[in-house]
């Protein structure tokens, strides 16, 4: 892979776990708020959402971090 298009494909990786990062923070915060129905009663998801997010941007930067230190040996 060109350097240029593995630099992009780095970045955007690192661009998505901030989004989730940040998304998570807003539902922590109170900023956001989601709400389900279950039973016919209305239910406070939100933290379970932040907890998802968080989960999410954990798995995408272990990832990240086995690429680059994989990258960093075959260079």
């Amino acid at each position: 892979m060109p350097e240029a298009s593995r630099r992009a494909l780095l970045d955007a990786y690192h661009a998505q776990i901030e989004w989730l990062l940040t998304q998570a923070e807003e539902f922590e915060t109170g900023q956001r708020k989601v709400s389900g129905r279950l039973g016919g009663q209305e239910v406070d998801i939100t933290t379970a959402f932040a907890a998802e997010y968080r989960h999410r941007a954990g798995n995408m930067r272990a990832i990240m971090q086995a690429y680059e230190r994989l990258h960093a040996k075959g260079s």
